[in-house]
């Protein structure tokens, strides 16, 4: 990347309920990160907001959501989809030279207005596997996890530790409000069963939320802040429909993955951490394979956030992973913290059994 630029500032807001409506949301978020990095609109130059329309209930989502994160009057747009997304399109921004800060903002009630579930079941095709009701979001992870299982050769109790971890993990989070301090399998494993073999406790919680990441050039990254994360490299791919695919080898991780390591300049396997969206227990390892990192992650540590498990608020979720990085690359990340973490990688998803998947490697130097 011809400039350096780097993420200065974060702030999370999850819950099951926010009890409070969407545009009060993002007020009290974006202005609590305002106040804490000593900025106002101002000094914005452009602003990109993740939001969706069937999850926001009205058409032009963001047209509710400028004045609550200060964007009117201001250079704004939006990006639909996971939070990773709208981020690299704020980077792509700041690379262009026209634009020096940007503030990301990602939001979804899907924990007391909108039911993810079925803002999935509008992926499906709509002429057969729609209107055929037997796919939807659960069952066709169902379906991805006992393909899992069989290639690997593994019983469900894998998904019960993968998933016991990450809420154990998620405890020590404060911006997380899923997890269960000493979560054991057997507490996983005595959940409710949906789509068999995934239980209630294998899969994200519905959730009310939102994050900000505020991003900025070199110059005025190191004004801001002097414990800035920088952004080294990022990388996407989408693949092809559900039916027609390996839903165990996601051959879009691998290639977001190798084209993210290719701009940083680094190994996958260089990385002290990963903190993954994977929505269901069994989308863990599937990724970590990937990305061409052993089932435990190997050496980087995983998801110690909590991940996805903690708190899951489409369009926000890849923001908070970002988050999450910043948290552990600035030495911010409290009960959570990975020590000497130097490298992040950061990812997102969006369709069925993982069909999109977007990554973003950070580091604590400059590079």
């Amino acid at each position: 990347m011809q400039r350096k630029v780097a993420v200065v500032a974060q702030k999370q807001i999850n819950s099951a309920d926010v009890g409070m409506p969407r545009e009060r949301m993002l007020y009290e978020l974006v202005k609590s990160l305002y106040e804490e990095v000593g900025i106002s609109r101002d000094d914005i130059d452009t602003f990109v907001l993740c939001s969706n329309d069937f999850n926001a209930g009205h058409t032009i989502s963001n047209v509710f959501e400028d004045c609550p994160v200060g964007a009117y009057m201001k250079d704004e747009t939006k990006v639909e989809a996971d939070g990773v997304w709208a981020a690299t399109y704020a980077l792509a921004r700041i690379l262009s030279g026209l634009y020096e800060t940007a503030l990301v903002v990602g939001n979804s009630q899907g924990g007391s207005v909108m039911r993810p579930y079925l803002m999935m079941d509008y992926q499906l095709a709509p002429v057969y596997d729609r209107q055929l009701g037997l796919l939807n979001e659960l069952s066709a992870a169902g379906l991805q996890a006992h393909a899992f299982l069989a290639k690997k050769g593994l019983t469900p109790d894998t998904l019960d530790e993968i998933a016991a971890r990450n809420l154990a993990d998620a405890a020590k989070n404060p911006d997380a409000f899923n997890g269960k301090a000493g979560a054991s399998a057997a507490d996983v494993a005595a959940t409710d069963m949906l789509y068999e073999p995934l239980r209630k406790g294998h899969c994200y919680p519905f959730t009310d939320g939102a994050c900000a990441l505020l991003i900025a050039s070199e110059e005025k990254a190191k004004k801001l802040t002097d414990r800035p994360a920088w952004i080294r490299g990022v990388g996407d791919s989408i693949d092809t429909y559900y039916p027609e695919r390996d839903v165990v080898d996601v051959k879009s991780v691998k290639l977001a993955g190798e084209r993210a390591a290719a701009m940083a300049g680094i190994g996958l396997k260089d990385l002290d951490l990963v903190e993954l969206s994977a929505k269901f227990a069994h989308q863990e390892p599937i990724l970590l394979e990937g990305l061409g990192l052993p089932a435990d992650g190997g050496a980087a540590s995983v998801s110690p956030s909590g991940g996805a498990f903690g708190a899951y608020a489409f369009n926000a979720a890849g923001l908070v992973r970002i988050a999450e990085c910043f948290k552990q690359l600035t030495g911010s990340a409290g009960d959570t913290q990975v020590e000497g973490a130097g490298y992040a990688l950061a990812h997102g998803q969006d369709g069925l059994c993982m069909q999109h998947n977007a990554v973003m490697i950070m580091s604590s130097e400059e590079g």
